[in-house]
């Protein structure tokens, strides 16, 4: 054909003297054929990467760590909390009254409990056993009432 040079506009290509052919009569279908593939094999890609998505998502909602209702909060709470007020009523304690009065309330609400927790108690419950054990352990250590500390950590079951 020569030398073409596309960058200059005075040479110009003429389509018209182009050469025409007919085409093969089997080309039409190899055309669709091949989309075809393409189609189907862009399908297939899309599949696994949705898939592959959904997986990702799923493990990232299972794996993330999820807040606690603010009940759950509450209940945690308050077991904190007890835990702080017997380490403070051990602190303190210096009678060696087996049977002090305070001391007598906090196991009966430990008794409770260890049944509530037994039986699947709501946590609107445990949330009001843990205040009340909280506030019997609040009333030892202000007026004095303890026992041997030998004796408090046997208390302890939950």
């Amino acid at each position: 054909m020569g030398d073409i040079r596309f960058r200059d506009p005075a040479n110009r290509i003429d389509l018209r003297q182009l050469p025409v052919f007919a085409p093969d009569a089997a080309l039409w279908s190899r055309l669709v054929t091949a989309q075809q593939r393409r189609v189907r094999a862009q399908r297939w890609r899309l599949g696994v990467f949705s898939a592959a998505a959904a997986a990702a998502v799923c493990a990232a909602v299972s794996l993330l760590p999820h807040p606690m209702p603010p009940v759950q909060q509450e209940i945690a709470a308050g077991q904190r909390e007890s835990q702080t007020l017997e380490s403070e009523w051990l602190r303190v304690s210096n009678s060696t009254r087996p049977g002090a009065p305070g001391l007598v309330s906090v196991r009966v609400i430990d008794a409770g409990l260890q049944a509530a927790y037994d039986r699947g108690a709501r946590a609107d419950e445990l949330e009001s056993l843990w205040r009340q054990r909280n506030e019997a352990l609040r009333h030892l250590i202000a007026h004095g009432r303890d026992t041997d500390p030998g004796d408090a950590l046997a208390v302890t079951r939950i």
